[in-house]
């Protein structure tokens, strides 16, 4: 029987060691290809591609250790920062106080020259941005050029909030004021003119309707199927001369809650419908004195 010869066998040998380390530098370049193609793109998949390195990395040089680990220390830069979400606004405090008439005020300046405003309403729509007329952020804003927010801007900021908060727009007071003087709403040295209410929201997508049967049974029935109120309001009231606020839900109790653009306190407590019916400004144009608003109607 012929022996084997000795190189024979020791070529054998090397070559069972050699064919692992060729498949391993064959996946090794294979998977340095995809990562140089998806560093930029998928820092993701790098790191899922060095991981398979190291794994296969049995046998492999330091070196070809060393350049792995310096790529996934790249592909961690690359990676850009998760972006923060903003935190949610809170819901307004709300208290059991009633709301007195008598010490209401026409005046709307907030307590502080820096005050912002960021809280939520809850309302027979769902929940709500708050907007004040005289928050820091556009209470010297002039409304048509000329006059500025803090003192007429109720109009504007009663519209915003329904705008920014129940349709796809994200329209602040300021630009709900922008609007309104170029759409013919602006009054000089008067604020807004009624039209804004029907105007601005049904532009915007909302469905609005004057309200003719202004009893307290009505205003309350509209509420409770989740309409939000338009009160123009009368001398004697929230107002010495004219103010619009939003009456927003109608409690078990048989009170409201209102959104004053004019006093951020005045949202926290409960108001009588029956009152606020009984003061509402006694003029008839554009849908005044009383609106209901809600979602479109599908069909």
């Amino acid at each position: 029987m012929k022996r084997p010869n000795p190189s024979q066998k020791r070529r054998k040998h090397n070559r069972k060691r050699f064919y692992p380390g060729i498949t391993t530098g064959i996946i090794l370049s294979s998977l340095t290809l995809s990562v140089s193609l998806f560093a930029y793109f998928q820092p993701t998949a790098v790191k899922n591609a060095v991981h398979t390195m190291k794994e296969l990395s049995a046998g492999i040089s330091d070196s070809e250790m060393a350049w792995a680990h310096s790529l996934e220390k790249e592909t961690d830069r690359a990676e850009p920062p998760a972006e923060e979400v903003p935190a949610a606004p809170p819901y307004l405090t709300l208290s059991e106080e009633m709301g007195e008439i008598e010490k209401l005020s026409a005046e709307a300046v907030a307590s502080k020259e820096d005050t912002t405003y960021s809280v939520m309403l809850n309302t027979a729509m769902g929940p709500m941005l708050y907007y004040n007329q005289a928050d820091s952020r556009w209470a010297d804003y002039l409304y048509g050029g000329q006059d500025p927010m803090k003192k007429y801007g109720c109009g504007p900021a009663a519209v915003a909030m329904l705008l920014n908060s129940f349709t796809a727009s994200s329209m602040t007071p300021p630009e709900a004021a922008d609007w309104s003087a170029a759409n013919g709403c602006y009054a000089p040295q008067g604020g807004s003119y009624h039209n804004l209410i029907k105007d601005s929201l049904s532009d915007g997508g909302l469905q609005v309707q004057s309200v003719k049967k202004r009893t307290t049974d009505n205003a309350a029935g509209l509420l409770r199927s989740g309409h939000i109120l338009i009160a123009l309001m009368g001398k004697g009231a929230l107002t010495d001369n004219g103010h619009f606020i939003l009456i927003t839900e109608y409690l078990e109790n048989g009170n409201v809650h209102i959104a004053d653009p004019n006093s951020y306190e005045n949202c926290t407590k409960e108001w009588s419908l029956s009152q606020l019916m009984a003061e509402l400004k006694e003029v008839y144009d554009s849908g005044a004195p009383l609106w209901a608003v809600s979602f479109p109607t599908e069909g």
